[in-house]
């Protein structure tokens, strides 16, 4: 995260506190000459960031529960509860840490509550948040494979790709991402006044040269953004050629195996929309730290500009998820309206495949039996009907009429209104 490198930036160039001991006294002075106020920074610090990540940390708590549903079981959703938990954890811990900052900046680093609580705070909120940042790099990688897998290797993917399989891996980037980051809670301290400054360990050359510039340059930038591109550009490819599959079989039979694979493509670019977003809001942060890290260059107003893009990542994948989900957007509505929401009557009008009602009348012993099925299985039932009386008719002319059996399918959805009788 850039604000790592901000903070550090900060603490360099200010001089935080002199002390003077006096003989029975010890006192602290604090620098009463500051740079001009960056209005950029304060706005998006005290404003933004903060507006962002309250709508965002509701909009995760959201998405876990839903996720974690049974009715949403699937390797997919499983990383997706997963990046759902560290966006909340990221947004919620940046929330903390921001703000205070700044609050601090435009206090002139004085002996205030609001530093007091930025230096205090700030040696473990900063570490949780980059904890949480590196799950989410890393989840974003899981969920790239599985969609790879899942495209390229439909049949292979349904023994790999499993919930259980996924909570393991889930489990796995997050003990990396504790272990990887684990060195933060030691970069920053509080001096004897509780002033925050760079620990002995942050300011070592080789720490600086080999973990802050190369660890992040390799385990948070170019590996997995190398796999996240490359793989991504296979399945955009694999999805393209699907599409062009599909246009060519417009009219065949609207079969379970159709609707398997409508659900997959939807799932599919869901994951691309997720990881593509993903890439563009980061770029700009991962530019600022390797200017920072790597050239010593400071670029002035897109340190904040990067932190905010990341917040706003965090915040919007539920709006990736709405969109290419319909069932997520069905469990939504139905967990904020409820069942008889209208909401949730205009959320089933053009569902595919459309539920049906089958009334099977049989003239046997006179009853009407109401089942329902989706679309395909009620044609199915209307076939099977029809055979069973012509099999009927073939074998007692003289019961023909009494054995003819009606089946009648009545679609709910309102815009596919239909009434089907198939008499033998």
């Amino acid at each position: 995260m850039a604000l790592n490198s901000t903070i550090v930036s900060l603490l360099s160039n200010t001089t935080l506190m002199d002390r003077t001991d006096l003989p029975g006294l010890s006192t602290c002075t604090y620098p009463t000459s500051f740079a001009e106020v960056d209005y950029i920074s304060t706005y998006i610090y005290l404003l933004a960031i903060p507006f962002i990540c309250v709508l965002g940390a509701c909009a995760a708590v959201m998405c876990i529960v839903v996720f974690t549903r049974k009715q949403m079981r699937s390797s997919l959703n499983v990383y997706l509860a997963g990046l759902s938990v560290f966006d909340l954890i990221l947004l919620f811990f940046s929330a903390l840490t921001f703000s205070p900052l700044q609050g601090c900046v435009l206090q002139g680093h004085g002996d205030t509550a609001v530093c007091h609580f930025f230096w205090r705070t700030t040696p473990w909120t900063l570490p949780i948040s980059n904890i949480a940042q590196c799950g989410s790099v890393w989840t974003c990688v899981a969920v790239t494979v599985d969609r790879f897998l899942a495209v390229n290797y439909p049949l292979h993917s349904k023994i790999w790709c499993t919930p259980r399989r996924a909570a393991s891996i889930l489990l796995a980037i997050t003990v990396f991402s504790v272990s990887f980051k684990a060195p933060m809670f030691f970069e920053l301290t509080n001096d004897e006044c509780g002033r925050l400054r760079t620990s002995s360990l942050r300011d070592n050359k080789y720490y600086k040269e080999y973990y802050v510039t190369f660890g992040y340059l390799i385990a948070l930038l170019l590996i997995p953004w190398a796999v996240m591109i490359v793989l991504n550009v296979f399945v955009v490819k694999a999805v393209h050629k699907a599409y062009k599959i599909r246009r060519s079989m417009q009219g065949g039979k609207n079969n379970q195996e159709e609707k398997d694979r409508r659900n997959s493509l939807r799932c599919t670019l869901m994951a691309i929309a997720m990881v593509l977003t993903f890439l563009v809001f980061n770029v700009v942060a991962a530019v600022n730290n390797l200017a920072e890290t790597v050239f010593n260059v400071s670029l002035g107003f897109w340190s904040p500009i990067g932190n905010l893009l990341i917040c706003l990542n965090s915040a919007s994948n539920i709006v990736i998820y709405s969109l290419f989900g319909a069932r997520f957007r069905q469990m939504c509505v139905l967990m904020l309206c409820g069942r008889n929401s209208r909401w949730m009557e205009w959320l089933k009008v053009g569902r595919y495949p459309p539920q049906s009602i089958v009334s099977d009348w049989d003239g046997r012993d006179g009853t009407t039996r109401k089942t329902s099925l989706d679309a395909s299985t009620a044609l199915l039932s209307a076939r099977s009907s029809r055979r069973w009386s012509k099999r009927s008719q073939s074998g007692a002319p003289h019961q023909a009429a009494a054995a003819r059996k009606d089946t009648v399918i009545y679609t709910s959805a309102q815009n596919r209104l239909s009434l089907q009788s198939t008499p033998s």
